[in-house]
C-alpha cells in the first residue's frame, strides 16, 4: 500500500546517522536506515533510500543532534538581561569562556524559562546547520526542526519529571546528564564514552564529575544499551525516539 503522508525523523549521532519514516496516513509501520559516516554524506545517501508519500511536498523532517554535535550550559540568572538576544550574548560569551568555542562559527538556543531561573543553553555549529539546510532544501524535503537530542528528550518526558532528578541520555558513544534540584536544571554533562562501558559505570562518573548525591535517575537510552536498575531509583523511560527503536 503507498502512502499519503510520511513524517521522518534523522539522528545525527558520532560516526552515523539514523533515520526513521512514519506514515501519518494511513497508519503504517515506521521504515528504518542508517548510515555510518561523515553526517552530510551520511544524510544524503539514506534521502536515496527514505519511502515517500503520494503527496510528497507536504512532507517534513524532524532533525535531532546527538553528540558531538551539540554543547550545553546551564545558565545562571543574570539582572540585566530581558530580550532572547541579550541571553544569546550571555551564553556565547559563556561558551567561550569555559569550552574555548568561536562565537561567531556557533549559535545558541535557550531553553525558555521564568524571571528569575536558570536557563538550559545549547551551542550548536553553523557551518553544520546550514549545511543541513541546503542538503534537504535541494531534496525538496523541508526541516521541520532542528532540535538538540537532549533538549528533545526532555520536552518529550517533562510530564514524568519529579522535582528533583538526574536525566540520562544514553547514546552509543555519549552519556548526557541534567542534574535537576526544586525543578531547575543545577547542572548539564556530556561525557565521552565506550560502546562496551555499562550505563552504571557511566552515571557514577557523571557523579564525580558534577559532584552530585545519587538521585531518581530517570534514563533514555536504547533497549539494547539499558540495564536492568540496580536500585529503586533508576527509571528507563524509553529509546531516543519512539520512531528509533532497536528492534524494528
Amino acid at each position: 500500500m503507498s502512502f499519503l503522508f510520511i513524517d521522518h525523523v534523522v539522528l545525527l549521532e558520532r560516526d552515523q546517522v539514523r533515520w526513521a519514516a512514519h506514515p501519518r496516513w494511513p497508519a503504517g509501520p515506521a521504515w528504518q536506515g542508517r548510515e555510518r559516516g561523515d553526517p552530510l554524506a551520511a544524510c544524503a545517501a539514506l534521502l536515496e533510500q527514505a519511502p515517500h508519500g503520494r503527496l510528497s511536498y507536504l512532507e517534513r523532517v524532524t532533525l535531532l543532534l546527538g553528540f558531538p554535535h551539540v554543547h550545553y550550559l546551564v545558565l545562571p540568572w543574570q539582572e540585566g538581561l530581558y530580550s532572547p538576544l541579550d541571553w544569546q550574548g550571555f551564553a556565547l560569551a559563556l561558551f567561550s569562556q569555559q569550552t574555548d568555542l568561536d562565537a561567531a562559527q556557533w549559535q545558541v538556543a535557550i531553553d525558555p524559562a521564568r524571571f528569575g531561573q536558570v536557563r538550559l543553553a545549547a551551542a550548536v555549529n553553523n557551518a553544520l546547520v546550514e549545511a543541513l539546510l541546503a542538503l534537504f532544501q535541494a531534496r525538496h524535503l523541508p526541516i521541520k526542526a532542528c532540535t538538540p537530542l537532549l533538549v528533545d528528550a526532555l520536552q518529550r518526558h517533562w510530564h514524568e519529571l519529579p522535582r528533583d532528578y538526574r536525566f540520562a541520555v544514553r547514546e552509543p558513544d555519549a552519556l548526557s546528564c541534567v542534574f535537576a534540584h526544586q525543578g531547575m536544571p543545577a547542572q548539564v554533562c556530556v561525557l565521552p564514552l565506550s560502546q562496551q562501558t555499562s550505563l552504571s559505570d557511566a552515571l557514577r562518573v557523571a557523579d564525580v564529575l558534577c559532584d552530585e548525591q545519587e538521585q531518581q535517575t530517570l534514563v533514555v537510552a536504547p533497549e539494547a544499551v539499558f540495564e536492568p536498575s540496580p536500585g529503586p531509583s533508576w527509571r528507563w523511560l524509553g529509546p531516543l525516539h519512539p520512531w528509533l527503536t532497536e528492534h524494528a
